[in-house]
């Protein structure tokens, strides 16, 4: 039996919804806080301090202005999703989840200020991203890694782990991979940023996994 299929087995027997359900929102509510600090401060550097990693890739994909489904599909995934994601884990699970969601996002925020980058954001985009866009809250200076990938990956990553089927497994994997790649179709990101995220979202999903395969051995073991 692999590891996935051990923690797919397990979940606890009593679990504290309300708690979980808080601990989510104060990571969304930790993400908004930095990300509304960062843009601030990058806003407010020279132009000649924004750093460029666009690639030829960058520009041989194409704007897809029907991606936004995915792009968007993102916000109840890190929000319902990953809620019932970790309302199914043990509470050592739990904990060590909240606590890679809290770390990459500190780890996000700063290589975004240390490497500052303006979003390749297109008066060609689709009405829905246009709108978010022009909000007052939204500023094209969180990019490089993109956390909308990054929070995607480990979201999927965790799913994935804790999957009681090879469908909910793939429709983890496909989601984050679809979510990943309308930042690129849409325009949102460069290359680069969604690599990052990618790799972003995978370290703290491995360092989630380790752990809880770890304990998850431990309590399989004869005592």
């Amino acid at each position: 039996m692999n590891g996935a299929e051990e923690l797919a087995m397990e979940r606890p027997s009593t679990v504290d919804y309300a708690r979980r359900a808080l601990a989510i929102v104060g990571v969304i509510l930790l993400h908004l806080a930095v990300y509304y600090t960062v843009t601030r401060v990058n806003s407010n550097r020279p132009p000649e301090a924004l750093r460029d990693p666009s690639i030829g890739l960058d520009d041989r994909i194409p704007l897809l202005g029907w991606t936004w489904v995915f792009y968007w599909a993102a916000y109840p995934y890190l929000t319902l999703g990953a809620g019932l994601i970790v309302a199914a884990m043990h509470e050592p699970d739990y904990k060590r989840a909240i606590r890679a969601f809290i770390v990459i996002t500190f780890i996000g925020g700063a290589i975004q200020l240390l490497y500052p980058v303006a979003a390749p954001w297109t008066s060609e985009a689709h009405a829905m991203q246009t709108r978010m866009h022009e909000s007052a809250f939204t500023r094209p200076y969180a990019c490089l890694p993109s956390m909308h990938v990054a929070y995607s990956v480990i979201t999927g990553f965790m799913g994935a782990m804790i999957a009681r089927s090879a469908g909910l497994r793939w429709f983890h994997v496909l989601l984050a991979a679809g979510i990943a790649v309308s930042t690129l179709t849409l325009k949102e990101h460069y290359v680069a940023d969604a690599v990052s995220g990618v790799l972003l979202g995978l370290g703290g999903g491995i360092w989630w996994w380790r752990g809880s395969i770890r304990r998850a051995a431990r309590a399989a073991a004869p005592a």
